[in-house]
């Protein structure tokens, strides 16, 4: 479920004292100037790239939605920095997945919400249920999968919880979130009919991921994959294992492996010696997407086309 939360009150004000204090330092360090106004109305603060597409989105013409991770780097083994500490302190709303999948700021997100910070995050089994006719009943957080942002109607249940989350933060510019999201609902509708017509033929590939994350994006376009080299993009299998996954590559008869920027090319040149199997790429993170108004809708289409490459 994604959650918004509101915390105030005298307790949160005197432990958001204490907090002030340690992060003078850190505003001073992220280059925040006490005297400066906000000049782009609300702050958004994405804690991944993914998310921050789908926000840029819905806020576009009031604000940009700013990222925590830099490109390259993932929330399995991210450590914050003192300025991150300054970006999340200085945000008004933070969207990201929550404790059990970004554990690294489950801390300054608990201090922040004594104050008076708006929280989206995803931490229950079940998606939101704002989307009418989707029932997310036997939909368990997709086989421990938190890249819930890889299926268009999460993303768009994502949208809509920002949005109204927005309207209630910044009502002055409530037309504008209505107008976004409107806008999103439509371009995400259109893209993805062009994309399960186009799926739809290749439902029967046989393939290989570089690691276990597009379970989302398979479950909504009927796509199934045979294996998958590792359950984390930073994991490496053994030797056993190498071994095993090219018998099955045989056995299976599979066509293709969706590697990714940061798997290790030894191993994908050991997986694919000796067979036919093409490799082609996909980036769950959207690591090259321009974090523009039409971000996700790009995302989205690119990680398409790699999919349907695949014969």
């Amino acid at each position: 479920m994604f959650n918004v939360v509101f915390v105030g009150g005298l307790r949160g004000r005197c432990r958001m004292l204490i907090f002030l204090c340690l992060l003078l330092p850190l505003r001073l360090v992220a280059g925040v100037d006490e005297g400066e106004g906000n000049a782009n109305g609300i702050k958004v603060l994405a804690s991944i790239k993914p998310l921050q597409l789908i926000a840029q989105a819905i806020t576009q013409s009031v604000a940009d939605t700013e990222v925590l991770l830099p490109a390259g780097t993932t929330p399995h083994d991210y450590a914050l920095k003192p300025s991150d500490l300054a970006r999340v302190y200085d945000a008004d709303l933070v969207l990201w997945l929550g404790a059990p999948y970004e554990a690294y700021l489950a801390k300054p997100v608990a201090i922040r919400e004594a104050d008076d910070l708006a929280v989206i995050s995803f931490d229950e089994p079940v998606i939101n249920k704002h989307h009418e006719g989707h029932d997310h009943s036997g939909h368990s957080h997709l086989y421990g999968d938190p890249h819930v942002w890889l299926s268009p109607v999460e993303a768009l249940s994502i949208a809509q919880m920002l949005a109204e989350t927005l309207l209630q933060r910044d009502s002055a510019n409530a037309h504008q979130y209505e107008a976004n999201l409107a806008i999103f609902s439509e371009q995400l509708q259109i893209v993805d009919e062009r994309i399960k017509a186009s799926l739809d033929e290749r439902k029967g590939i046989r393939y290989l991921v570089y690691h276990d994350a597009y379970s989302y994006f398979e479950n909504h376009y009927g796509l199934t994959h045979v294996l998958a080299v590792a359950g984390q993009p930073e994991s490496k299998p053994g030797a056993k294992s190498l071994l095993k996954l090219r018998r099955a590559i045989i056995s299976e008869e599979v066509g293709c492996l969706f590697s990714e920027p940061r798997a290790d090319s030894d191993i994908v040149s050991i997986l694919k010696e000796g067979n036919a199997m093409q490799v082609y790429q996909l980036d769950p993170m959207a690591t090259d997407i321009e974090a523009g108004v039409a971000g996700y809708i790009m995302f989205l289409e690119q990680t398409a086309e790699q999919f349907l490459a695949c014969n």
